[in-house]
């Protein structure tokens, strides 16, 4: 007598059992969880900053940060900016070699003045301005050096951008006293290129008065006297904008 029924649910149970299995497999492959929970806590974002610009002097002047972002449109026009100076040139300073004295890095300069560039500083809206953010203030009057006093007799000597060594008479002093830290106003030509090849595409200021909060002084009113152009004797910055300062070229 035939045992189908037996056979079949014999057969019925392997498949049975060998599904089972795989679906044991899986949940072992089958890897952790992951550990993610929801959660109501909000994250505490800071403010977005104010890019606004600061108000401008009450007397008419402009701002540093206000000729760097919109100044444009006042290129080639005369115009005041209040500031604080936040780097200034000195000579002495770039020049020097390790070791050497003050004595004798000016026996240098004065045997050879074309080391030295054209006076200059930079201002900021306040004291902590970086130099890369400053605007540039140039061509600012400086003594006559040792050469030109003994080449040039008093009476020649009327350049419109230099005066004597220690004047003394306010009246005459062209010359402005400034340090690093002084608030100043500085009246000159908004351009993006000095007349002596300083260029810097976020302007610049060519100096022509200024008066020095910090230190009260003034620029005298003296008019300018016949003959009064000379040939520059110092050469064109090799430095050509602030990030120079900060990141020094190799």
């Amino acid at each position: 007598m035939p045992h189908f029924g037996v056979r079949t649910i014999s057969s019925a149970w392997l498949i049975a059992s060998l599904f089972g299995a795989t679906a044991c497999d899986k949940d072992k492959i089958k890897g952790p969880a992951a550990e993610v929970k929801k959660t109501d806590i909000k994250a505490d974002l800071p403010a977005v900053p104010a890019f606004d610009l600061p108000p401008a002097p009450a007397d008419g002047g402009h701002t540093v940060r206000e000729l760097r972002v919109k100044g444009t449109k006042l290129v080639d026009t005369d115009l005041t900016v209040h500031g604080f100076i936040t780097w200034a040139y000195d000579c002495p300073t770039s020049v020097r070699k390790p070791e050497e004295s003050d004595k004798d890095v000016q026996k240098r300069i004065d045997e050879d003045p074309t080391r030295c560039e054209r006076a200059k500083f930079y201002i900021g809206d306040d004291k902590t301005t970086p130099a890369e953010k400053s605007l540039w203030i140039v061509d600012v009057p400086r003594p006559y050096n040792k050469l030109e006093m003994e080449r040039m007799k008093k009476p020649e000597r009327n350049l419109p951008d230099r005066c004597e060594p220690n004047e003394k008479d306010p009246k005459k002093n062209i010359c402005p006293p400034y340090a690093v830290g002084d608030e100043v106003e500085v009246t000159g030509t908004f351009k993006y290129s000095s007349p002596h090849s300083e260029r810097n595409s976020d302007g610049l200021i060519v100096y022509k008065k200024m008066k020095n909060i910090t230190q009260n002084w003034e620029t005298p009113d003296i008019a300018p006297l016949p003959g009064a152009e000379g040939t520059p004797t110092t050469p064109p910055a090799t430095r050509q904008s602030p990030e120079d300062l900060v990141q020094p070229k190799h």
